[in-house]
């Protein structure tokens, strides 16, 4: 196990491509880290120059105290299970999970010992005299794992290892990938373009977006402060809406105005914009996640001032809730509500924002206007 330390990490290509820009992370001995965005945002190139694949153009990868920017990937203690699997074709599962262990040249009652430990631990046992082929794509999923983790290694990198599974098999490989963990307490890197996988398995997350970190937190905190539009719309599903709005102040009371229906913001909400500057008339972008609208008849009561009325272009029955796409007055807004829900498509409905949970997005600098940042350490302030 070991601390992980990027510092101002570059990288540039020969063509002058930056695929990162000034990568800063402290990852403590133990944690699980994920790297999370959209495909090109950097997240898999930085994983690789922890893994020694790439070259680092600039700043400083520190393990346990040590800069190993010029190491080699073997000399970094560092395992790396890929989307691809990698395995070997004519080798068993046990000699799969062997191979590692015989470059490095350690004795076999130690192999057998590690390789049976590992086989246990991920449920390989039935499957150790099989070869790849005779495996289903979970199976082989586990089978790299497990050549990953009997090297012991200071570090566990993965990358996208769950893309070429189906959803069931996702679902079923993120709980075990989970219990791994708890059970090794192992230094976990893992990269991934699924904020669902992010969510459910990282203690804290790093989202990214052309090569550059927009935002790293738990991901409750990524979930409740979004510190900017981008990293609003990248977590949470189905994504948050985003509103064009202009504020306007009724004695102490702010409200935003969002195609003609006032909505009126919580007084905390309504003494932070007022501290910051922003003023009555000043055009400003909403941000509600669909679960924070409702159509109950309680939530209408209870958020009387915070009500839009639209009509229902489209409806979702998912089982346990409902998605309504609603158009007011030419702006799409999207509920998740109650699955008896008596609303159809064609139905005009009143909504009701839940005001405390209203996002309030600069329109020039996309910042979330009402998340406080600490200059000091870049983590939210509380």
């Amino acid at each position: 196990m070991a601390d992980l330390n990027l510092k101002h990490i570059n990288k540039t290509y020969p063509n002058g491509f930056v695929a990162v820009k000034d990568f800063n992370l402290d990852i403590q001995d133990g944690e699980f880290v994920i790297f999370v965005g959209p495909s090109g945002c950097g997240k898999s190139t930085t994983l690789r120059m922890i893994a020694g694949l790439e070259d680092i153009t600039g700043g400083d990868l520190v393990i346990d105290g040590k800069r190993v920017n010029d190491e080699e990937p073997k000399d970094r203690d560092i395992a790396m299970v890929f989307q691809s699997y990698a395995l070997y074709p004519h080798m068993t599962v046990r000699e799969n999970m062997e191979f590692p262990l015989k470059i490095a040249k350690l004795p076999k009652n130690e192999i057998d010992a590690r390789v049976d430990e590992a086989a246990k631990t991920l449920g390989l046992e039935s499957l150790l005299d099989r070869k790849p082929k005779a495996l289903s794509g979970g199976q082989r999923q586990r089978v790299a794992m497990g050549r990953a983790i009997v090297r012991h290694p200071k570090v566990l990198l993965m990358d996208e290892p769950l893309s070429n599974l189906d959803a069931k098999l996702r679902g079923q490989m993120r709980v075990e990938i989970s219990r791994l963990h708890e059970k090794l307490g192992s230094t976990i890197v893992y990269v991934t373009h699924d904020q669902t996988e992010a969510m459910t398995l990282g203690d804290r997350i790093v989202v990214m977006s052309d090569g550059e970190v927009q935002q790293i937190d738990t991901p409750q905190n990524l979930y409740d402060s979004p510190v900017n539009k981008f990293v609003a719309g990248f977590i949470g599903a189905p994504q948050m809406n985003f509103i064009e709005a202009t504020l306007k102040e009724k004695g102490e009371d702010v409200f935003v105005t969002i195609a003609n229906h006032d909505v009126k913001l919580s007084a905390d909400k309504a003494a932070r914009l007022k501290k910051k500057g922003y003023k009555d008339g000043q055009e400003v972008t909403v941000g509600i996640r669909p679960e924070d609208l409702g159509d109950a008849p309680e939530m209408l009561a209870k958020f009387a001032d915070s009500t839009v009325e639209g009509h229902v272009d489209v409806y979702e029955m998912l089982g346990s809730t409902s998605n309504l796409y609603v158009n007011v007055n030419g702006q799409q807004i999207t509920a998740t509500v109650e699955p008896d829900t008596p609303v159809r498509v064609g139905d005009t409905i009143k909504l009701a924002f839940d005001n405390n949970k209203i996002h309030i997005f600069d329109k020039d600098s996309q910042e979330n206007v009402l998340v406080d940042i600490d200059p000091a350490t870049g983590e939210l302030a509380h």
